[in-house]
Order: structure tokens, then C-alpha cells, then sequence
């Protein structure tokens, strides 16, 4: 009774304070307030987005944008707001887009803003002379660009069409851009406005990732654009006069590569890093989880090469599907390799994972480098003997407690006068003691039950895991037959490896625990059960054997008939 009243409170108390502990959680929600800008380098005569954003703070403010007055001009302003309660967790955002256009040249600062103390950080953007392209004294004009006037094979180019109009214009339709020796991913486009020569013009940019597949030249032909003059209305169906736009042609270097004939990832940038899931101490039978990660910012995603890991000796390699995931924005591309390995030690002591490394080509500093995550060492124990329980006998403490109790009582009856208060007192006290006692002896006697149960001979323990991995193939559980296999083996040292069948179905076992591609792997449980009969009837007639070459003359020892 004792016993389970303290269990309840003990679970009582538990689940007060995960309750208290989520509540606290959902409570607490991380502050922020973010600046970000569409472009860095503009022009003098371009106008730019500027968002800030915050995320719960608790405040109906806004940031004090008087501060940009100095340097830019604050052209328009938008607010937005977003309230969300998922799982109780409530969050908020807040996000202004002010449209700004720089007063000056040169590297203008946008402040940190402040809201209930959570700052936001300052920003740099770097202003430029206009760039006068193309017919100025004209409504319109089309411009064909590129990022880069040379590149090497396989580097990334980012190629835009940019038309500027200083009327309204609707329905605008590109060409499509197609090369033969090169290949084109369209992008993001791009929307914002600029001044020239006093005047206003709209700018709408189409950009294209182009990737050359050989030296020599790509040659980008001129591109076309067709709009309808005037602003669409619902109100007014009315279709103005359709005019047409081609830009020049466009023509950049491709040349060869530092180093011919090798394979290596050519992009703007490049990071490579890993997880670990598990500890890097583990028993046979164990597994532990690593998990690469490659992001690449201008590289195409042909010319990266799957994850993978070379064979390791002492370690069995399983890898999962890898994910991939491709990002376009109106600079190029974003590109992503992830992909999880699930290591199974087979063999004790310590494995070495080798480095893991990635060439690649640095199309910012115009080197070869290598990318290199460090080699990692694991160390395998094989599982250990459950270590036997000694019985523990409680009896003769008990007696002798009982005994030293009553012979303390029988002493107060004897020598102190009869006391009707003091003898129900006693009785009382004896009562309570012999009840504590009597707690405290079941406990024991239970613990001594289990601790008989669990001790067991060898050939008991050899039985057990037996029927263990009997049960575990009845109930067809792969994880639990793997496990259960693994311990009797040990155990009973029979090795797994001198038959053919039982190493093929463990090895199928393995591949449908750790790899993802066990959907179709089927393998004979009759025959494996028939083997592990067969190799633990042999061990034990071995065993018989040996003992008895032991005991050829047990009654010898010496002594006179």
C-alpha cells in the first residue's frame, strides 16, 4: 500500500511539472525584428525594396523610418500583418515594404531600427553612377546582360532581359530563350523602377541561368518582347496599340578549365557539413546515423554527384534516399544534397570513418579547392555478460530484529509498573513496527524472487536466448531476430559466419532494418530456423564432448577401495 501511494505521487508530481514545463514553453516565443533588401548594389536612378519584419514583438508600433531620411528618399510604404496559434503556441508578424531610391553615391547605411528592444541589423548597400544603355530619348527599351564576360565550361552565368518603359504596358510576353550549346534554367524575374535623364521608367528584368557545356563561345541571340500600350481596367476593354521590342545579341567567352580531364563541382560556393545521431561507443548490434549535408549556390545539379561512403572495414553501410532540393532567385541558383547512412559495426575494437571530401571549383577566386570533412573514429564493444544476482537471505536480520524488538518490550513490561496509557501505548508502537517490518520483508522477499529468476546456470541462459529468438522468429519481428540472433550467438559462441544460409539471412535481416530499399528483400525463415537448430545442436553435443573427456574416471581420487 505504502509502495503504490508513493508511486502515485511520484507520477502525480511528474506530470505537473512536463505540464508546467509546456506551458512555460508555449509561452515563451523568441523576439526578432529582421531587415533585408531585394539588391545591394543599385543605381543612383533605381529605385529598391526594403523589408523589415517582426516576429512577436509584443508591440502596435512601427520601426521609425524618419531615420532613412537622410540618405534615401522614401518613395512608398506597405504594412502587413499575420497572426497565427498552432498547438497553442500563438506567433505574430508584422512586415513593412517601403520602396527607397539613394540621394547620393557611394556605400549608404540603412539604420537599425528598434521595437520594445529588439533591434534589427544595420544594412549597406552600395550605390553606383547610372549605367546609360540603350535609346534615352525613347518611351522604351530592351537590353540584353550578363553577369560574367567569361566563364570556364560548366560555370554559371546569369543572363538578364531587362525592359524599361516609361508608359503603362500590360500583357508582356517574352521570347523563349533556347541555345545549343548550353543549357538555360529560367529564373526569378525581377520588377522595380529607375530614373533617367529626369525621367520615370518602369523596369521589368527576365533572368535565365545559363550553364556552357564546352569551350569557345555561347552566343545568346537577340530576344524579343511584345506589350500592349495603356493600364487594363475592368472597366474599360478596350486593347491599345501592341508594339514590339528585339535587343542585340549577346556573345561570351567559355574557356577551359585549370585542370582537363578531372571531375570537380564547379560553383560560386560551396559548404559541406555533418550530423551524428548516436554515440560514437557502441555494441555490436548497434547502429549509429550519419547524415551529410552539401549546399551550393551557382552549380548545376548534373554535375553534382551523389553522396555516397567507400566500403569501411569492420562497418556495414546502409544509405537512405537522398534529398534534393533546388532553389531559383533572380541571382542563379541554390542547390542542396542531403543524404543519412546508417553504420552497423561488425566487429569489435575501433573503426576509423575515413575523411570525406569534395573538389570543386571556386568561380569567385578562380582556384581549385577541396572541401573536407575530418575522419572520425568508433569504438565497438561486444555486449558483455549479464552479471549473475546473488541471493540475498533477509530472514535471520529480520529474526533478530524481530527478536531485539520484543525482547525491548518484554524488558519496559518487566521493569517499569503497570501503566494502562504507557501499555496502549506500547501495544501501538509494536503494532506500527511489526507492520513496517512486514513491508520491508515482502519487499525483500520479492526482490529475492526476481533476483532467483534472473539468476540462471549457463546452460539455463543458453536455453533462454534460444527460445527467445524462437519467439522473436514466430512473432516475425526483424528487429527483435537480429538481436535475439546476435546475444545467443555470443552467448553460446557459435559463429554466425560458418554457414552460408544463416549469414545470407542475416545479411537480409540487416538490409531490412537499415536500408531503404528492403521493400522487395525476402528470405527462407523455415531454413534459418532449421540452421540455427542444426549449429546449436553441434555446439551443445561439442560441449557434451568436451566434458566428458574430463570426467573418463569420475570416481578416481586417489583413496584406497
Amino acid at each position: 500500500m505504502v509502495v503504490n501511494i508513493s508511486y502515485r505521487l511520484n507520477t502525480i508530481i511528474g506530470t505537473l511539472l512536463l505540464l508546467t514545463s509546456l506551458f512555460y514553453a508555449s509561452m515563451s516565443v523568441a523576439a526578432s525584428l529582421i531587415s533585408t533588401v531585394d539588391r545591394n548594389v543599385i543605381s543612383i536612378a533605381e529605385s529598391f525594396a526594403l523589408q523589415i519584419e517582426a516576429n512577436d514583438v509584443a508591440t502596435a508600433s512601427e520601426p521609425d523610418f524618419s531615420l532613412l531620411e537622410k540618405d534615401f528618399e522614401i518613395l512608398s510604404r506597405n504594412v502587413s500583418h499575420n497572426y497565427q496559434s498552432i498547438n497553442g503556441v500563438n506567433s505574430r508578424r508584422t512586415s513593412w515594404r517601403l520602396q527607397l531610391m539613394a540621394k547620393r553615391l557611394g556605400e549608404l547605411q540603412i539604420p537599425s531600427f528598434s521595437l520594445e528592444d529588439v533591434k534589427s541589423q544595420a544594412l549597406v548597400v552600395k550605390v553606383e553612377k547610372q549605367q546609360i544603355t540603350g535609346k534615352e530619348d525613347t518611351d522604351f527599351d530592351l537590353v540584353l546582360l550578363a553577369n560574367k564576360p567569361s566563364v570556364i565550361a560548366q560555370e554559371q552565368i546569369v543572363v538578364t532581359l531587362r525592359f524599361l518603359y516609361a508608359k503603362h504596358v500590360n500583357n508582356l510576353q517574352a521570347s523563349e530563350m533556347i541555345l545549343d550549346n548550353a543549357q538555360v534554367i529560367k529564373l526569378n524575374d525581377k520588377q522595380y523602377e529607375t530614373r533617367r535623364n529626369g525621367r520615370h521608367f518602369g523596369v521589368y528584368e527576365v533572368n535565365y541561368a545559363v550553364f556552357a557545356e564546352r569551350t569557345g563561345e555561347v552566343v545568346i541571340p537577340a530576344q524579343k518582347i511584345q506589350v500592349q500600350l495603356g493600364r487594363g481596367s475592368i472597366f474599360n476593354n478596350t486593347r491599345g496599340k501592341t508594339i514590339a521590342l528585339q535587343s542585340d545579341p549577346l556573345t561570351i567567352e567559355v574557356r577551359a578549365g585549370a585542370i582537363s580531364n578531372q571531375h570537380y563541382i564547379v560553383a560560386d560556393a560551396l559548404s559541406l557539413q555533418e550530423s551524428w545521431a548516436g554515440s560514437t561507443t557502441l555494441s555490436l548490434g548497434e547502429s549509429i546515423t550519419r547524415e551529410i549535408n552539401l549546399n551550393l549556390s551557382g552549380a548545376k545539379a548534373a554535375t553534382i554527384a551523389a553522396l555516397s561512403m567507400a566500403d569501411i572495414d569492420g562497418i556495414k553501410i546502409y544509405p537512405e534516399v537522398a534529398i534534393k532540393n533546388e532553389k531559383k532567385t533572380d541571382e542563379g541558383l541554390v542547390t542542396s544534397r542531403a543524404r543519412s547512412f546508417a553504420l552497423v559495426p561488425t566487429k569489435a575494437g575501433k573503426v576509423v570513418i575515413p575523411a570525406f571530401e569534395i573538389r570543386w571549383w571556386n568561380t569567385q577566386e578562380n582556384k581549385l579547392e577541396t572541401a573536407r570533412l575530418p575522419a572520425k573514429t568508433i569504438e565497438v564493444i561486444a555486449p558483455a555478460k549479464s552479471l549473475q544476482a546473488k541471493p540475498v537471505e533477509p530472514t535471520e536480520t529480520i529474526d533478530k530484529t524481530v527478536v531485539k524488538t520484543q525482547k525491548v518490550i518484554e524488558k519496559v513490561l518487566v521493569t517499569n509498573p503497570i501503566n494502562r496509557w504507557l501499555l496502549v501505548t506500547c501495544v501501538i508502537l509494536s503494532v506500527i513496527v511489526l507492520s513496517l517490518m512486514w513491508v520491508i520483508f515482502r519487499q525483500k522477499k520479492q526482490q529475492i524472487t526476481v533476483a532467483k529468476t534472473v539468476e540462471v546456470s549457463e546452460d539455463g541462459k543458453e536455453k533462454l536466448l534460444f527460445e527467445q529468438l524462437m519467439t522473436a522468429l514466430k512473432h516475425n519481428d526483424d528487429a527483435a531476430i537480429y538481436h535475439s540472433t546476435v546475444r545467443w550467438a555470443l552467448h553460446s559462441g557459435v559463429s554466425l559466419q560458418a554457414d552460408e544460409a544463416v549469414r545470407a539471412s542475416v545479411a537480409v535481416i540487416e538490409q531490412r532494418l537499415y536500408s531503404v530499399d528492403s521493400a522487395n528483400t525476402q528470405w527462407d525463415r523455415p531454413v534459418f530456423i532449421a540452421k540455427l537448430q542444426h549449429l546449436r545442436k553441434k555446439s551443445l553435443l561439442k560441449e557434451q564432448y568436451s566434458q566428458s573427456s574430463f570426467n573418463l574416471y569420475p570416481n578416481y581420487s586417489g583413496a584406497k577401495r
